[in-house]
């Protein structure tokens, strides 16, 4: 089996450009569709304390020593398509011995879930009116809560943890209704 991972990569971006990838990958191989997956997984490359996503991908190919030779190929067909998702790729081959390699397949299943044989559920549009106001209504609070809450900790110093946030849940929930108001008022 072949395993190309993507690191750093937007996992946003995986599904559509794996899609693209599949086929010259397996025709750059020379392997059957079923030899070839992907993996992105939720990932960061970091220098020196900056993120590099989308501007530094890094890829690392697993696959058997009989691939060896389709090496120029395959890394042309990642950079013709990986150009378009980061400015920077670095890729990097790792080759293993399938005297080594084991897959364990439930006869009665799919060996891969695809889009004919998945069950994807039903996205709902929502009307305005149905939505909550949370939803609605989901743009951030700007205005002042701490102060009311500073006030009521100076004024009861032996609260308990309890009453302290049933005291800010009330003040939040408060909050909250007024701003939700305001917001259909304007």
């Amino acid at each position: 089996m072949i395993l190309i991972s993507l690191l750093g990569m937007d996992i946003y971006q995986a599904e559509a450009l794996t899609k693209k990838l599949h086929k010259p990958l397996v025709e750059a191989f020379s392997c059957s569709d079923e030899e070839l997956n992907f993996y992105a997984p939720s990932s960061l490359i970091i220098h020196d304390g900056v993120e590099q996503t989308a501007y530094r991908l890094e890829v690392i190919v697993r696959a058997p020593y009989e691939y060896q030779d389709r090496e120029k190929e395959v890394v042309d067909v990642l950079l013709k398509f990986l150009d378009e998702i980061a400015v920077h790729q670095h890729i990097v081959f790792n080759y293993f011995d399938e005297d080594h390699e084991y897959t364990h397949v439930q006869e009665e299943y799919p060996i891969y879930m695809t889009e004919t044989n998945t069950v994807k559920a039903e996205t709902h549009e929502h009307d305005e009116d149905e939505l909550t106001e949370e939803e609605v209504y989901d743009e951030p609070y700007y205005g002042d809560i701490i102060s009311e809450f500073d006030q009521y900790v100076k004024e009861h110093p032996d609260a308990t943890d309890k009453e302290v946030y049933e005291v800010l849940s009330g003040i939040r929930k408060k909050v909250t209704e007024e701003h939700h108001k305001s917001k259909k008022e304007s």
